[in-house]
């Protein structure tokens, strides 16, 4: 490191200094003494690779120096009560008690095969002999482990307040798939309302990482930290490699990709909105022939042909169809996820282009043999056109949202038979948030007695249904797939090079026209209203 060089490293430790002394007046002399020595070593010829590694260790020796010499000092004070006397012994308490708490902090930190051997030879006492029998280890397996385990632990002091920003100012992180569920809900379970698991997921995700290094980026010690990272590995959201790293296995995007390229989009979609009008046209007067059409359904048809249409254009571009592999506990599903400064800022509206697009793709939710019924089923999109604003089960008193479907399906098969939800074994929380159903245009109450406002559809007329919007959404992705192939090849997201798992379909997934882009063309053509005069959950219903 040149010599100018540790001019501009003053600032980086005073602050240290600072941090340490908590007086400035101290922390100017330390950081003084310290730029002093590292001068002097450069002018004897002395080398630097990492400027502030080589600080921070000079610094923390400095520190314990300036202790040692503050303390070995009399204090002479002027009063009758307040001379103090020199105790050298308080002294070396004092230091022997920094010096334990870091190496206590570093012990924390290591992984669990690590810390048995660490905390068993050097705070028990035990010999390797003895650790090897009691863990039933080789002892070459034990004395390489407390190697490995006091390297580690040096590293960690001599990089001392090195903590990442996760650790003070953690990120949120909203995952998603496709594909179908766990039957716990995940793999969206493993990380809701767990800021810890988040930020690990986004600690691991440039590159493998240790279990000891995550603990100490995040701040948490490692016997903590190894439980979470245990179940994102079995929920098979984290990978481990054979050197005990371990690393995330989905593609993460940054808040602002799904922005990035807005402009660009929605004059793509302008361009090209008779691709998706006239399949939708047609649509729409087939739809109206039968004897279940409503507006509502209309909407819900709008979105589908966009998103399926758009899916299927985008599969026929690629050399390889999207695989998605069997998952724990029943799933089926490929996971991705945004990453944001804050909870807010995932809630808030995208600030850029003429709408907000947000569209999450339909969730299929099933039961068999409820009561009389042999199956029952709800379709839902959550998208901008709903009025009452994202998460349309919000405050129903469920932590997960497969549990508020299911409790939701089971009501509205209650209204629609017109049994008394009283009279059967449903969760108190869904009777209690009727009047929140009702606020989100679910259901009314019509003399008394609650009706359903989703379009309720036998199996028959599903078929029915889906078979239209399935030609129209055909003809759609046809229409676009050339234009859409050119789009890609010139906007696809960089991802870390050890991660192999993600599809191309994931790459290019935020940077897409968003499928909601073509469903407001639709609207600004006049081809279906914004404005239904009521409010209009994407739901519906099919019932035996």
């Amino acid at each position: 490191m040149p010599k100018n060089q540790l001019e501009q490293e003053t600032e980086y430790v005073f602050s240290l200094a600072l941090s340490k002394c908590g007086d400035v007046s101290d922390a100017q002399d330390l950081t003084q003494e310290t730029l002093l020595s590292a001068l002097v070593y450069l002018e004897k010829g002395g080398y630097i690779e990492n400027p502030r590694t080589f600080l921070s260790t000079l610094l923390n020796r400095k520190y314990y120096d300036m202790l040692r010499r503050k303390y070995r000092t009399p204090t002479v004070t002027i009063g009758e009560d307040f001379d103090i006397a020199d105790d050298t012994d308080f002294t070396e308490e004092l230091i022997r008690r920094e010096e334990a708490e870091n190496i206590r902090r570093e012990v924390a930190y290591l992984a669990t095969s690590y810390r048995a051997v660490i905390v068993k030879h050097y705070f028990h006492n035990k010999t390797v002999k003895d650790i090897a029998a009691e863990l039933d280890l080789p002892v070459g397996t034990v004395k390489s482990r407390l190697d490995f385990g006091r390297k580690q632990m040096k590293k960690g002091i001599e990089n001392m307040e090195k903590y990442e920003e996760s650790s003070y100012m953690p990120k949120y992180l909203a995952v998603r798939n496709s594909g179908r569920f766990g039957e716990d809900g995940e793999p969206m379970s493993l990380t809701e309302n767990d800021p810890l698991a988040q930020n690990l997921l986004i600690l691991a995700y440039e590159k493998p990482i240790t279990i000891s290094d995550l603990s100490k980026a995040i701040g948490v010690a490692a016997a903590y930290v190894e439980p979470i990272i245990n179940k994102l590995v079995d929920g098979e959201l984290m990978k481990r490699m054979g050197d005990g790293k371990v690393y995330t296995d989905f593609i993460i995007y940054d808040a602002d990709d799904n922005i990035k390229y807005i402009d660009e989009a929605e004059a793509f979609v302008e361009k090209h909105s008779e691709a998706y009008i006239n399949p939708v046209k047609t649509a729409i007067e087939e739809l109206k022939q039968t004897s279940f059409y409503s507006k509502r359904l209309e909407r819900f048809m709008l979105i589908e042909i966009a998103s399926n249409g758009t899916y299927r254009s985008m599969e026929s571009l690629r050399d390889k169809p999207q695989i998605f592999p069997e998952r724990p506990n029943g799933g089926q599903w490929i996971a991705f996820a945004t990453v944001y400064r804050n909870k807010e800022q995932m809630n808030e509206p995208l600030k850029a282009g003429k709408e907000n697009y947000t569209l999450a793709g339909r969730r299929n939710t099933e039961m068999s043999r409820y009561l009389q019924a042999e199956n029952l089923t709800i379709h839902n999109y959550e998208s901008s056109l709903y009025s009452p604003g994202w998460n349309k089960y919000k405050d129903l008193g469920f932590k997960l949202f497969q549990d508020a479907e299911f409790n939701l399906l089971r009501l509205l098969y209650l209204i629609h038979k017109k049994i008394n939800p009283e009279d059967v074994a449903l969760d108190y929380r869904m009777i209690k948030a009727i009047p929140l159903l009702e606020e989100r245009g679910f259901i009314t109450t019509k003399n008394g007695s609650p009706e359903i406002l989703v379009p309720v559809l036998t199996h028959e007329e599903e078929k029915q249904f889906f078979s239209i919007c399935s030609k129209a959404s055909a003809a759609f992705a046809e229409n676009i797939r050339e234009p859409l192939a050119a789009w890609c090849r010139t906007h696809i997201k960089e991802i870390p090079p050890h991660l192999t798992s993600v599809p191309d379909q994931k790459r290019t997934l935020p940077y897409e026209p968003a499928s909601m882009m073509f469903v407001y063309e639709a609207i600004r053509q006049d081809i279906h209203p914004r404005d239904l005069g009521y409010i209009c959950p994407e739901t519906f219903v099919v019932f035996d």
